[in-house]
């Protein structure tokens, strides 16, 4: 029953979003907008569902790569904020931003360009990647690629500058149908990993018993891997990185599907948790708007500590 539970939660946040703002909308009114695109359906129709939709897409990636991540290098803290991935693919995007080039293509470059440069740096000649060696070279990358992502910046206008600053701390402002329309091309791209719940559930089993179960597990940690990469970069193009969504994900999820890894509950666990962090940040500070990384950072460090907690008590 609780990934059951996780689908009504998320159902229910997503309702909550759409009501959520500056003018509050009752569940009758939200239905009339709904289905009446004039009046309060126009802010509906225009501006809060295509963020909500967004927000989904962008969480659902950040939770699939961080469950995906963490179970091949069998380590909780090797999500794609903390192993590099999503600072390179920040670091792509404002720079494609500053040559005048689309966003996704530059996150996308970005992101591939720090798996391969730490899959190259964790490889050893003989035992082959080692995820110890993934998670302290990717913390280096990081903080690289941030130096580098800042002096970008500091290349840019005062106006672009100031935009990049915002995206670089995770929001959903401004969002709309075009990015919706990319977030679709980023579901495509989360099916294998949708698809992959059993061969990631065998790799928990150990390396030589899933090779006795017949898992390639080498071609399963480069193509899955891969993919995770392309997928957290697309999220950090949507949206911006959000700080602790992959990382607070997997637990969550795991903890939702009795232990095991789970890819639909980390997808959900990962959408829910940015819609609830979005739906903070319209209702608590509805004139600000302040940026909905700002409000993951806040929930994700405890929910973090919470959940590691249980696990290891259970």
């Amino acid at each position: 029953m609780r990934p059951v539970a996780l689908i009504l939660l998320t159902i229910l946040l997503a309702g909550l979003s759409l009501s959520a703002g500056r003018t509050w909308l009752a569940p009758p009114d939200l239905v009339q907008a709904l289905l009446d695109p004039e009046g309060a359906g126009r802010m509906v129709w225009n501006l809060r569902l295509p963020r909500l939709l967004v927000g989904l897409i962008a969480g659902a990636g950040f939770g699939l790569a961080g469950l995906v991540f963490q179970t091949l290098l069998k380590n909780p803290l090797a999500s794609p904020d903390v192993i590099g991935v999503t600072q390179g693919a920040a670091c792509g995007a404002v720079a494609a931003l500053l040559l005048g080039a689309p966003a996704m293509l530059g996150a996308w470059g970005g992101g591939l360009a720090a798996v391969a440069i730490v899959g190259w740096l964790a490889a050893h000649p003989r035992r082959g990647i080692e995820p110890r060696a993934v998670v302290l070279q990717g913390l280096a990358l990081a903080i690289f690629a941030g130096a580098a992502t800042e002096a970008l910046i500091l290349r840019m206008g005062d106006g672009t500058a100031g935009m990049a600053i915002t995206w670089l701390s995770g929001t959903l402002n401004g969002v709309g149908w075009p990015e919706v329309a990319r977030g679709a091309w980023l579901l495509l791209l989360m099916l294998p990993l949708l698809l992959a719940g059993r061969a990631l559930d065998r790799l928990e089993l150990g390396e030589d018993l899933a090779r006795a179960l017949g898992v390639r597990v080498a071609l399963l940690r480069a193509g899955l891997g891969l993919v995770a990469a392309i997928v957290a970069a697309g999220a950090v193009a949507l949206c911006g990185p959000m700080a602790f969504v992959a990382l607070v994900a997997e637990p969550v999820g795991r903890l939702m599907s009795y232990g095991r890894p789970s890819p639909v509950a980390a997808m959900l666990a990962g959408a829910a948790f940015v819609t609830l962090a979005d739906t903070l940040a319209r209702a608590i500070a509805p004139a600000a708007l302040l940026p909905t990384g700002l409000y993951t950072a806040l929930i994700g460090a405890p929910v973090l500590i919470l959940a590691v907690r249980r696990m290891a008590r259970g």
